[in-house]
């Protein structure tokens, strides 16, 4: 009976085992995919409206702009090479772009190079 038991305890990890593997494949093929157009040296900060007007819409994930619908973009720190903008690096200070180096308006952290990564 003891043997019984320590078998049944035995297979009834490994399945659970192998439903947490099943889990983190699906959740690692989602990420690959929403990652695809961010290099390995960039990191994603936030996400917002691609459109200029709605620089104030973000969000910590993928989603719609509450103000038009369309799908919001990553906003990235990247390279001076690759950056479209010098930005805060804090989701809540999205709105915060320059043309030049220098610190946020709002918190006075330094901004980094940013770019949008749209698909």
């Amino acid at each position: 009976m003891k043997q019984t038991i320590i078998i049944l305890s035995v297979g009834l990890l490994v399945l659970i085992g192998c439903g947490k593997k099943a889990e983190h494949d699906h959740a690692m093929d989602k990420n690959t995919k929403m990652n695809a157009m961010v290099s390995q040296e960039e990191k994603v900060i936030y996400y917002t409206c691609p459109m200029e007007s709605h620089k104030h819409i973000h969000s910590r994930e993928a989603g719609k702009c509450t103000e038009c619908n369309m799908d919001m973009v990553k906003a990235v720190i990247t390279s001076e090479e690759k950056m479209e903008y010098w930005g805060c690096p804090m989701e809540p200070h999205g709105h915060v772009r320059k043309e030049e180096a220098g610190t946020c308006d709002d918190c006075g952290m330094k901004l980094k190079p940013m770019r949008l990564a749209k698909s």
